[in-house]
């Protein structure tokens, strides 16, 4: 089968169920699971569909239920919120940008936490909109219909008047030797900006991502305040990324 062949059943398949693993993927089209995660990363990257761990899912699926979770939530996105959430103090100003896991983590805020939230991810200002204590500033810009954010320089422009406690660093991948990266280039520009403008960094990062590369590098490991994981700081697989002046949660 032609990759163009997987593709579409894979957006027909998301047409009709909404939400979809790679697992499932895989046995359906009879390809290996690493087939399947680049056809869906190819069709992220095309604006049909939003990858989230283990899976995909319709963008209107997220769209329409942005207060009702995910559809595909697991014990990484539930182990990361509790950690991310302990990081978070009554009246600080927080930049929260896109990716799955910002928004999970946004829609488990308690509702006693008085904070501001900044963020160009309209999906996750929605999330927030009943919680009574959250001030929402959303940024303009150009809205990018592939990562479903606003990017831009009206984006930027909005930043220049904003000093935040804490910013929370969507990622796709991080290493020691190429940091943190992203595949698009204008949103590494925007992340840069969000970083220099916060006292603090943040990445809550699945495992699939770690010591992986991207194209476009935001910043050097060592540049983090604090990298969280499901793993326990202790896991084999972080050691690299010990006793680098980062604290891994």
């Amino acid at each position: 089968m032609l990759k163009e062949e997987r593709q579409q059943l894979i957006l027909e398949k998301l047409g009709t169920d909404k939400k979809v693993t790679l697992v499932d993927l895989g046995q359906l089209l009879n390809v290996s699971y690493d087939s399947v995660r680049r056809d869906v990363i190819e069709l992220e990257d095309k604006g049909l569909l939003k990858k989230v761990h283990g899976g995909a899912i319709a963008h209107s699926y997220l769209s329409m239920k942005p207060s009702k979770g995910l559809g595909i939530v697991n014990t990484e996105f539930v182990t990361i919120a509790k950690k991310a959430l302990k990081l978070l103090e009554n009246n600080k100003i927080i930049i929260m940008d896109g990716g799955t896991t910002n928004f999970y983590i946004a829609e488990q805020i308690p509702k006693n936490l008085e904070l501001t939230i900044v963020t160009n991810n309209p999906h996750l200002a929605t999330a927030l909109a009943e919680h009574p204590k959250i001030e929402i500033i959303l940024l303009g810009g150009s809205f990018y219909k592939r990562y479903q954010i606003t990017i831009g320089s009206k984006t930027i422009q909005d930043l220049e008047h904003i000093q935040a406690d804490l910013y929370f660093m969507g990622i796709n991948s991080i290493s020691l030797d190429n940091g943190l990266a992203i595949r698009h280039y204008e949103e590494s520009i925007l992340k840069q900006k969000m970083m220099n403008i916060s006292r603090k960094t943040v990445t809550c990062v699945l495992e699939e991502k770690i010591n992986r590369k991207e194209n476009y590098n935001v910043c050097n490991f060592t540049d983090l305040s604090y990298l969280i994981t499901s793993l326990s700081p202790s896991d084999e697989l972080l050691n690299g990324f010990k006793n680098k002046g980062v604290e891994i949660l």
